[in-house]
């Protein structure tokens, strides 16, 4: 059976694996460390090292850009072109701090690059992969909301204001 131990707050199970005997291991639990994340309400994948050694190794290859992440989204609408590129700053909403927001002239938030590329269109919506130079928060989302192609599961961000 698998059991989950929770360690500093934070269920390490999943990278332990399957441990018969808690207390045999839980003196000897290393330092994990969570090297890539995902955003809220999103599948994909986790990047999680089980060494010291390898959370450097690992957090210098994502800092030098060297891990090429790709996403796929499926977006509402149909983009005239089959692949671009989105410059436009991404942060908080100047009114509503919860939300995130583009800043197509740089006057606010960070830098924020995505490519994209068509990959299927389907009548309403259209499936993209996405590559990211920049890693802001809820970057794809922010960017497809700006050019008028929203998530396809995204709550519209009116509403979330409240």
């Amino acid at each position: 059976m698998r059991q989950f131990v929770w360690y500093a707050g934070q269920c390490t199970g999943l990278v332990l694996g399957d441990e018969s005997d808690r207390s045999a291991i839980e003196p000897e639990i290393p330092r994990f460390g969570l090297v890539h994340r995902i955003d809220k309400n999103t599948t994909g994948l986790l990047v999680i090292a089980k060494s010291d050694k390898a959370m450097t190794d690992l957090a210098k290859q994502f800092f030098d850009h060297t891990v090429e992440r790709r996403y796929i989204a499926l977006v509402w609408g149909d983009f005239e072109e089959d692949a671009g590129t989105i410059v436009a700053h991404v942060g908080r909403h100047q009114r509503f701090r919860k939300i995130m927001d583009a800043y197509p002239d740089g006057e606010y938030g960070k830098e924020a690059i995505t490519h994209y590329e068509v990959l299927e269109r389907h009548n309403y919506v259209t499936l993209i992969a996405c590559k990211l130079e920049t890693g802001r928060t809820h970057q794809i989302r922010v960017h497809m909301q700006h050019t008028g192609h929203p998530c396809s599961t995204m709550i519209p961000m009116a509403a979330t204001a409240s």
